[in-house]
Protein backbone atom coordinates (compact mmCIF):
# COMPACT_ATOMS: atom_id res chain seq x y z
CA UNK A 1 0.00 0.00 0.00
CA UNK A 2 1.49 3.45 -0.91
CA UNK A 3 -0.01 6.85 -1.29
CA UNK A 4 0.77 9.82 -2.85
CA UNK A 5 0.67 13.23 -2.49
CA UNK A 6 1.99 16.34 -4.45
CA UNK A 7 0.96 19.97 -4.55
CA UNK A 8 1.89 22.52 -6.61
CA UNK A 9 4.93 20.68 -8.26
CA UNK A 10 6.16 21.12 -11.21
CA UNK A 11 6.12 18.73 -14.43
CA UNK A 12 8.43 19.59 -17.17
CA UNK A 13 6.31 18.51 -20.31
CA UNK A 14 9.60 19.31 -22.94
CA UNK A 15 11.07 15.69 -22.78
CA UNK A 16 7.61 13.86 -21.92
CA UNK A 17 6.85 10.45 -23.65
CA UNK A 18 3.42 11.64 -24.09
CA UNK A 19 4.63 14.10 -26.28
CA UNK A 20 6.48 12.12 -28.77
CA UNK A 21 3.73 9.70 -29.03
CA UNK A 22 1.01 12.29 -30.28
CA UNK A 23 -1.19 11.78 -33.08
CA UNK A 24 -1.04 14.40 -35.59
CA UNK A 25 -3.22 17.17 -35.06
CA UNK A 26 -3.11 17.27 -31.90
CA UNK A 27 -1.87 19.99 -29.64
CA UNK A 28 1.86 19.90 -28.61
CA UNK A 29 2.74 19.64 -25.15
CA UNK A 30 5.06 22.93 -24.07
CA UNK A 31 6.64 23.62 -21.12
CA UNK A 32 5.47 22.94 -17.63
CA UNK A 33 2.64 22.55 -15.70
CA UNK A 34 1.53 22.33 -11.85
CA UNK A 35 -0.02 18.88 -10.20
CA UNK A 36 -2.05 18.93 -7.31
CA UNK A 37 -3.92 15.62 -6.49
CA UNK A 38 -2.90 12.27 -4.50
CA UNK A 39 -2.77 9.00 -5.83
CA UNK A 40 -3.60 5.53 -3.58
CA UNK A 41 -1.62 2.30 -4.87
CA UNK A 42 -2.78 -0.84 -3.50
CA UNK A 43 -0.40 -3.61 -2.43
CA UNK A 44 0.19 -4.81 -6.27
CA UNK A 45 0.41 -1.17 -6.99
CA UNK A 46 -2.66 -0.90 -8.56
CA UNK A 47 -4.08 2.47 -8.60
CA UNK A 48 -7.44 2.86 -6.15
CA UNK A 49 -9.55 5.22 -8.34
CA UNK A 50 -12.48 5.99 -5.95
CA UNK A 51 -9.88 6.49 -2.71
CA UNK A 52 -7.54 8.73 -5.08
CA UNK A 53 -10.58 10.92 -6.84
CA UNK A 54 -11.91 11.78 -3.33
CA UNK A 55 -8.34 12.64 -1.76
CA UNK A 56 -7.52 14.62 -5.08
CA UNK A 57 -10.65 16.73 -4.76
CA UNK A 58 -9.91 17.84 -1.25
CA UNK A 59 -6.39 18.84 -1.72
CA UNK A 60 -7.04 20.15 -4.87
CA UNK A 61 -9.79 22.53 -3.35
CA UNK A 62 -8.41 23.34 -0.19
CA UNK A 63 -10.75 21.05 1.84
CA UNK A 64 -8.13 18.89 3.83
CA UNK A 65 -4.37 19.29 4.67
CA UNK A 66 -1.46 17.82 2.48
CA UNK A 67 -1.34 15.64 5.95
CA UNK A 68 -5.08 14.84 6.20
CA UNK A 69 -4.96 13.29 2.85
CA UNK A 70 -1.67 11.18 3.80
CA UNK A 71 -3.65 9.84 7.20
CA UNK A 72 -7.26 9.31 5.07
CA UNK A 73 -6.02 7.60 2.43
CA UNK A 74 -3.37 5.25 4.51
CA UNK A 75 -6.36 4.56 6.70
CA UNK A 76 -8.98 4.10 3.88
CA UNK A 77 -6.20 1.34 2.29
CA UNK A 78 -6.09 -0.88 5.34
CA UNK A 79 -9.82 -1.33 5.55
CA UNK A 80 -9.40 -2.22 1.61
CA UNK A 81 -7.01 -4.83 2.06
CA UNK A 82 -9.17 -6.13 4.90
CA UNK A 83 -12.42 -6.40 2.31
CA UNK A 84 -10.28 -8.10 0.28
CA UNK A 85 -9.46 -10.78 2.46
CA UNK A 86 -13.48 -11.55 2.57
CA UNK A 87 -14.63 -14.17 0.16
CA UNK A 88 -17.61 -11.53 -1.23
CA UNK A 89 -15.55 -9.08 -1.98
CA UNK A 90 -12.98 -11.39 -3.62
CA UNK A 91 -13.86 -10.59 -7.48
CA UNK A 92 -14.00 -7.29 -6.77
CA UNK A 93 -11.40 -5.10 -8.49
CA UNK A 94 -9.33 -2.23 -7.66
CA UNK A 95 -11.87 -0.46 -4.65
CA UNK A 96 -14.90 -1.06 -6.07
CA UNK A 97 -15.46 -3.20 -2.92
CA UNK A 98 -15.98 0.58 -1.38
CA UNK A 99 -19.35 0.41 -4.11
CA UNK A 100 -21.04 -2.51 -2.36
CA UNK A 101 -19.69 -2.91 1.65
CA UNK A 102 -22.87 -2.87 4.07
CA UNK A 103 -22.48 -1.60 7.69
CA UNK A 104 -21.95 -5.41 9.08
CA UNK A 105 -18.74 -5.86 7.49
CA UNK A 106 -17.64 -2.55 8.23
CA UNK A 107 -18.24 -3.05 12.35
CA UNK A 108 -16.27 -6.81 11.72
CA UNK A 109 -13.64 -4.72 10.61
CA UNK A 110 -13.80 -2.54 13.51
CA UNK A 111 -14.38 -5.58 15.94
CA UNK A 112 -11.04 -7.37 13.96
CA UNK A 113 -8.64 -4.18 15.27
CA UNK A 114 -9.95 -4.75 18.48
CA UNK A 115 -9.63 -8.32 19.09
CA UNK A 116 -7.05 -9.33 16.75
CA UNK A 117 -4.45 -6.80 15.81
CA UNK A 118 -5.10 -5.07 18.96
CA UNK A 119 -5.05 -1.51 18.04
CA UNK A 120 -6.65 1.40 21.01
CA UNK A 121 -9.78 2.37 20.96
CA UNK A 122 -8.46 5.84 19.66
CA UNK A 123 -6.65 4.70 16.62
CA UNK A 124 -9.79 2.46 15.62
CA UNK A 125 -12.05 5.74 16.31
CA UNK A 126 -9.75 7.64 13.41
CA UNK A 127 -10.02 5.17 10.81
CA UNK A 128 -13.63 4.90 11.80
CA UNK A 129 -13.58 9.23 11.00
CA UNK A 130 -11.55 8.50 8.19
CA UNK A 131 -14.22 6.34 6.52
CA UNK A 132 -17.42 8.23 7.30
CA UNK A 133 -15.46 11.09 5.47
CA UNK A 134 -15.05 8.85 2.49
CA UNK A 135 -18.65 7.57 2.30
CA UNK A 136 -20.44 11.22 3.38
CA UNK A 137 -18.35 13.96 1.48
CA UNK A 138 -17.80 11.30 -1.71
CA UNK A 139 -19.08 7.94 -1.94
CA UNK A 140 -22.78 8.53 -1.31
CA UNK A 141 -23.00 12.29 -2.28
CA UNK A 142 -21.23 12.68 -4.94
CA UNK A 143 -19.14 15.42 -6.49
CA UNK A 144 -18.99 18.80 -8.93
CA UNK A 145 -22.43 17.69 -10.25
CA UNK A 146 -21.38 14.06 -10.98
CA UNK A 147 -23.94 11.59 -9.66
CA UNK A 148 -22.98 9.60 -6.36
CA UNK A 149 -20.59 6.60 -7.00
CA UNK A 150 -22.37 4.71 -4.43
CA UNK A 151 -26.38 3.88 -4.79
CA UNK A 152 -26.16 1.69 -1.58
CA UNK A 153 -27.35 2.78 1.74
CA UNK A 154 -24.49 5.05 3.16
CA UNK A 155 -23.46 3.00 6.23
CA UNK A 156 -22.77 6.12 8.15
CA UNK A 157 -26.00 7.93 7.56
CA UNK A 158 -26.39 7.86 11.38
CA UNK A 159 -22.81 8.62 12.46
CA UNK A 160 -19.48 6.76 13.67
CA UNK A 161 -19.98 2.99 13.46
CA UNK A 162 -16.72 2.39 16.51
CA UNK A 163 -17.49 2.71 20.27
CA UNK A 164 -16.31 6.12 21.53
CA UNK A 165 -12.90 5.83 22.93
CA UNK A 166 -12.31 6.34 26.82
CA UNK A 167 -11.07 9.73 28.14
CA UNK A 168 -7.84 9.19 29.58
CA UNK A 169 -5.16 11.07 31.17
CA UNK A 170 -3.24 13.25 29.09
CA UNK A 171 0.10 11.91 29.50
CA UNK A 172 2.65 15.02 29.94
CA UNK A 173 6.62 15.59 30.62
CA UNK A 174 7.57 17.21 33.87
CA UNK A 175 9.62 19.40 34.69
CA UNK A 176 12.03 16.86 36.59
CA UNK A 177 11.83 14.54 33.41
CA UNK A 178 12.96 18.32 31.03
CA UNK A 179 15.57 18.54 33.26
CA UNK A 180 16.97 15.01 32.81
CA UNK A 181 16.10 15.52 28.83
CA UNK A 182 18.38 18.46 28.51
CA UNK A 183 21.00 16.73 30.81
CA UNK A 184 21.39 14.06 28.09
CA UNK A 185 22.63 16.27 25.71
CA UNK A 186 26.18 18.29 25.75
CA UNK A 187 24.56 20.51 23.39
CA UNK A 188 23.40 24.10 24.50
CA UNK A 189 21.74 24.57 21.36
CA UNK A 190 19.73 21.53 22.00
CA UNK A 191 19.23 22.57 25.43
CA UNK A 192 17.80 25.87 24.61
CA UNK A 193 15.35 24.37 22.03
CA UNK A 194 13.89 21.81 24.15
CA UNK A 195 12.97 24.63 27.12
CA UNK A 196 11.38 26.42 24.48
CA UNK A 197 9.57 24.10 23.17
CA UNK A 198 7.97 23.26 26.69
CA UNK A 199 7.95 26.76 28.13
CA UNK A 200 6.04 27.97 24.80
CA UNK A 201 3.86 24.40 24.30
CA UNK A 202 4.55 24.84 20.42
CA UNK A 203 3.76 21.55 18.21
CA UNK A 204 7.48 20.41 16.47
CA UNK A 205 5.92 21.48 13.24
CA UNK A 206 5.85 25.05 14.24
CA UNK A 207 9.35 25.08 15.46
CA UNK A 208 10.99 25.91 12.13
CA UNK A 209 8.32 29.16 11.15
CA UNK A 210 9.71 30.66 15.03
CA UNK A 211 12.18 33.28 13.44
CA UNK A 212 14.57 35.45 15.23
CA UNK A 213 12.33 38.37 14.49
CA UNK A 214 9.49 36.87 16.92
CA UNK A 215 12.23 36.31 19.46
CA UNK A 216 13.07 40.03 19.77
CA UNK A 217 9.66 41.34 19.37
CA UNK A 218 8.30 39.06 22.43
CA UNK A 219 11.46 40.38 24.47
CA UNK A 220 10.31 43.77 22.88
CA UNK A 221 7.30 43.80 25.07
CA UNK A 222 9.78 44.67 28.44
CA UNK A 223 10.28 48.12 27.16
CA UNK A 224 6.48 48.83 26.73
CA UNK A 225 5.48 51.79 28.96
CA UNK A 226 2.14 51.39 30.59
CA UNK A 227 1.12 54.91 31.95
CA UNK A 228 -1.52 54.59 35.15
CA UNK A 229 -2.34 57.15 37.78
CA UNK A 230 0.65 59.49 36.67
CA UNK A 231 3.23 56.28 36.92
CA UNK A 232 5.25 55.56 33.77
CA UNK A 233 7.38 52.48 33.91
CA UNK A 234 8.12 49.69 31.96
CA UNK A 235 5.90 46.51 32.12
CA UNK A 236 9.56 44.31 33.44
CA UNK A 237 7.09 41.11 33.63
CA UNK A 238 7.99 37.44 34.32
CA UNK A 239 6.31 36.40 30.63
CA UNK A 240 6.54 37.89 27.07
CA UNK A 241 3.87 37.38 24.52
CA UNK A 242 5.20 35.06 21.50
CA UNK A 243 3.89 35.23 17.67
CA UNK A 244 3.60 32.11 16.79
CA UNK A 245 2.42 31.23 13.00
CA UNK A 246 0.50 28.33 14.16
CA UNK A 247 -0.32 24.74 12.49
CA UNK A 248 -3.93 23.23 12.52
CA UNK A 249 -4.90 25.81 10.29
CA UNK A 250 -7.75 25.17 7.54
CA UNK A 251 -6.21 23.30 4.62
CA UNK A 252 -3.09 23.69 5.39
CA UNK A 253 -3.27 27.49 6.07
CA UNK A 254 -1.05 29.23 8.82
CA UNK A 255 -3.23 29.40 12.10
CA UNK A 256 -1.44 32.55 13.86
CA UNK A 257 -1.79 32.77 17.34
CA UNK A 258 0.32 34.20 20.94
CA UNK A 259 1.48 32.13 23.48
CA UNK A 260 3.23 33.10 26.56
CA UNK A 261 7.02 32.35 27.41
CA UNK A 262 8.61 33.04 30.39
CA UNK A 263 11.44 35.87 30.26
CA UNK A 264 14.18 33.58 31.56
CA UNK A 265 13.58 31.42 28.35
CA UNK A 266 13.90 34.15 26.04
CA UNK A 267 17.04 35.65 27.55
CA UNK A 268 18.76 31.96 27.02
CA UNK A 269 17.57 31.87 24.03
CA UNK A 270 19.17 35.39 23.12
CA UNK A 271 22.61 34.58 24.80
CA UNK A 272 22.65 31.76 21.97
CA UNK A 273 21.85 33.91 19.56
CA UNK A 274 24.96 36.06 20.66
CA UNK A 275 26.85 33.14 20.05
CA UNK A 276 29.95 32.69 17.36
CA UNK A 277 28.37 29.52 16.37
CA UNK A 278 24.59 31.46 15.71
CA UNK A 279 25.88 34.18 13.95
CA UNK A 280 27.79 32.26 11.67
CA UNK A 281 25.28 30.21 10.36
CA UNK A 282 22.68 32.88 9.99
CA UNK A 283 25.01 34.86 7.64
CA UNK A 284 23.26 32.68 5.07
CA UNK A 285 19.83 33.91 6.09
CA UNK A 286 18.42 37.40 4.97
CA UNK A 287 16.48 39.77 7.19
CA UNK A 288 15.45 38.69 10.56
CA UNK A 289 12.40 38.10 9.80
CA UNK A 290 13.76 35.10 7.33
CA UNK A 291 16.43 33.78 10.21
CA UNK A 292 14.89 30.77 11.89
CA UNK A 293 15.31 31.51 15.39
CA UNK A 294 17.13 27.47 15.95
CA UNK A 295 19.61 25.98 13.93
CA UNK A 296 21.11 22.05 13.58
CA UNK A 297 24.71 20.76 13.92
CA UNK A 298 25.02 21.79 10.19
CA UNK A 299 23.60 25.68 10.50
CA UNK A 300 19.79 24.63 8.68
CA UNK A 301 16.37 25.10 10.17
CA UNK A 302 15.01 22.30 12.07
CA UNK A 303 12.02 20.41 10.25
CA UNK A 304 9.48 18.80 12.15
CA UNK A 305 11.04 15.14 11.63
CA UNK A 306 14.31 16.93 12.98
CA UNK A 307 12.89 17.72 16.34
CA UNK A 308 11.24 14.35 16.47
CA UNK A 309 14.47 12.84 16.05
CA UNK A 310 16.55 15.21 18.60
CA UNK A 311 13.60 13.55 21.23
CA UNK A 312 14.34 10.19 20.49
CA UNK A 313 17.22 10.22 20.97
CA UNK A 314 17.96 12.62 24.27
CA UNK A 315 15.45 10.02 25.66
CA UNK A 316 16.70 7.04 24.52
CA UNK A 317 20.16 8.58 26.17
CA UNK A 318 18.01 9.61 29.69
CA UNK A 319 16.23 6.22 29.73
CA UNK A 320 19.35 3.79 29.25
CA UNK A 321 20.66 5.75 32.33
CA UNK A 322 17.54 5.22 33.73
CA UNK A 323 17.04 8.69 34.24
CA UNK A 324 13.54 9.05 33.19
CA UNK A 325 11.19 5.35 32.89
CA UNK A 326 10.12 5.72 29.11
CA UNK A 327 10.87 7.97 26.33
CA UNK A 328 9.05 11.72 25.52
CA UNK A 329 7.90 13.15 22.06
CA UNK A 330 7.74 16.63 20.85
CA UNK A 331 4.40 16.45 22.14
CA UNK A 332 4.50 15.57 25.60
CA UNK A 333 6.63 18.77 25.71
CA UNK A 334 3.54 20.61 24.67
CA UNK A 335 1.49 18.76 27.21
CA UNK A 336 3.70 19.71 30.07
CA UNK A 337 3.15 23.35 28.98
CA UNK A 338 -0.59 22.76 29.74
CA UNK A 339 0.16 21.52 33.37
CA UNK A 340 2.42 23.90 33.70
CA UNK A 341 0.40 27.18 33.06
CA UNK A 342 -2.90 25.24 34.99
CA UNK A 343 -0.78 25.00 37.83
CA UNK A 344 1.18 28.52 38.00
CA UNK A 345 -0.59 30.23 40.28
CA UNK A 346 0.24 34.01 39.05
CA UNK A 347 -1.45 32.83 35.19
CA UNK A 348 -5.19 33.89 35.92
CA UNK A 349 -6.92 34.55 39.20
CA UNK A 350 -8.31 31.04 39.35
CA UNK A 351 -8.59 27.39 37.75
CA UNK A 352 -11.05 29.17 34.52
CA UNK A 353 -8.54 32.12 33.71
CA UNK A 354 -5.82 29.34 33.50
CA UNK A 355 -7.59 26.90 31.48
CA UNK A 356 -8.87 29.33 29.30
CA UNK A 357 -4.69 31.16 28.71
CA UNK A 358 -3.91 27.42 28.12
CA UNK A 359 -6.70 27.40 24.91
CA UNK A 360 -5.52 30.49 23.92
CA UNK A 361 -1.53 29.89 23.92
CA UNK A 362 -1.92 26.44 22.96
CA UNK A 363 -4.53 27.58 19.91
CA UNK A 364 -7.16 25.10 20.65
CA UNK A 365 -10.34 26.32 18.66
CA UNK A 366 -12.65 25.11 21.34
CA UNK A 367 -12.30 25.12 25.08
CA UNK A 368 -13.09 21.39 25.14
CA UNK A 369 -10.03 20.15 23.75
CA UNK A 370 -8.61 21.99 26.17
CA UNK A 371 -10.54 20.16 28.63
CA UNK A 372 -8.73 17.07 28.00
CA UNK A 373 -6.33 18.23 30.83
CA UNK A 374 -8.53 18.52 33.32
CA UNK A 375 -9.73 14.54 34.06
CA UNK A 376 -8.79 15.06 37.57
CA UNK A 377 -10.69 17.33 39.43
CA UNK A 378 -9.09 20.24 40.44
CA UNK A 379 -9.67 19.97 44.56
CA UNK A 380 -8.48 16.15 43.94
CA UNK A 381 -5.45 17.75 41.64
CA UNK A 382 -4.07 20.28 44.49
CA UNK A 383 -4.23 17.16 46.98
CA UNK A 384 -1.81 15.56 44.40
CA UNK A 385 0.46 18.20 44.41
CA UNK A 386 4.04 18.60 46.60
CA UNK A 387 3.83 20.81 49.80
CA UNK A 388 4.89 23.76 48.29
CA UNK A 389 4.68 23.35 44.74
CA UNK A 390 1.46 24.75 43.90
CA UNK A 391 3.42 28.40 45.04
CA UNK A 392 5.83 27.79 42.39
CA UNK A 393 5.27 29.77 39.15
CA UNK A 394 6.13 28.76 35.22
CA UNK A 395 8.40 31.45 35.14
CA UNK A 396 10.30 30.62 38.30
CA UNK A 397 10.53 26.91 37.18
CA UNK A 398 12.06 28.26 33.87
CA UNK A 399 14.77 30.33 35.41
CA UNK A 400 15.72 27.43 38.03
CA UNK A 401 16.18 25.25 34.61
CA UNK A 402 18.16 27.65 32.83
CA UNK A 403 20.98 28.28 36.08
CA UNK A 404 20.91 24.05 36.40
CA UNK A 405 21.76 22.89 33.03
CA UNK A 406 22.86 26.22 30.94
CA UNK A 407 26.26 25.37 28.75
CA UNK A 408 28.99 28.24 27.42
CA UNK A 409 29.33 28.23 23.68
CA UNK A 410 32.94 28.98 23.15
CA UNK A 411 33.94 30.26 19.58
CA UNK A 412 35.61 26.92 18.58
CA UNK A 413 32.47 25.01 19.36
CA UNK A 414 30.99 23.48 16.07
CA UNK A 415 27.37 22.33 17.31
Amino acid sequence: MKVLAVRGNSLNLRDSPVREERNAGEPCLEGTKKLTGVAVFDDEERLLPLVSSFLSHGLKNGLMSYESCLTYGKNISYFHQYLLTRREFADCERDTAMLEVRTHAIEEYFSHLREDEELSQKTIRNRDSSLMAFFNKYLCRGVDDVPAPRSAINPYSDGLLSPRPMKRLVSACSISDLKQLMLSTKSERERCLLQFIYDTGVRRSEVPRVTLADIDDALAFQNTLFISGGVTEAVNADYCPLYVAGSKGYADEIKPRTTLVSRATLLRVKKYHSSPLYKMYRKQFGKANETPAFLNAEGNAYTPNSVTKLLDRVSSRAVSNLKISKKISPHKLRHGNAYAMLRSPDIGTDYLDRLVAVQKTLGHSELGATETYTQIPYDLYQKLLRPGSESKTKAGEMEELVKQTRLRIDLGDSK
